[in-house]
């Protein structure tokens, strides 16, 4: 009896082996091509750049990449963020108002939910209060966390007084 049940087993995985589906050789490689994470050259591109910047070794290589991509896209929201950021870095305050403000303006799907904070910063570092705050404000439109909105409060506070 033992030996009939292990004879109908093996059976059975037979014909399960036999009726499952089978992938032609060309479909598993596009499927494993379609799995395989694609990298975006731009978005490659500004990675290099910001590690020359921040790794120290040619920033300024790292700044021109940047600029050039954005000659060639002047959208490119990642390029301008990053841009603010090193200006920021640089004292280079002013440009910095003018990154984050098209980071802004080009943030549909609230890729830099931070930008206008960081705007508003930039906007107290420059002694503009009244920017600073609505920048603030819109800010404050969007974050949720009590604690960074009570923090927000106090920068506002603390411009106006």
């Amino acid at each position: 009896m033992p030996q009939i049940v292990v004879l109908l087993a093996a059976l059975f995985l037979i014909v399960l082996l036999i009726i499952a589906p089978r992938l032609p050789p060309e479909a598993k490689q596009l499927s494993e091509q379609a799995n395989e994470q694609v990298v975006d050259p731009v978005k490659q591109q500004i990675n290099e750049a910001v590690a020359l910047v921040q790794g120290g070794e040619n920033p300024m290589q790292g700044i021109m990449m940047l600029r050039e991509i954005l000659e060639n896209d002047p959208d490119q929201i990642d390029a301008h963020w990053h841009l603010a950021q090193f200006s920021i870095q640089s004292g280079q305050y002013e440009k910095a108002v003018e990154r984050f403000k098209k980071v802004v303006e080009l943030d549909q799907n609230n890729q830099y939910p931070d930008a206008s904070f960081y705007l508003g910063k930039t906007y107290a570092t420059l002694n503009q209060n009244d920017e600073a705050i609505k920048q603030f404000n819109i800010y404050l439109e969007q974050v949720q966390d009590t604690t960074v909105r009570k923090r927000v409060n106090e920068f506002i506070d603390e411009l106006k007084n």
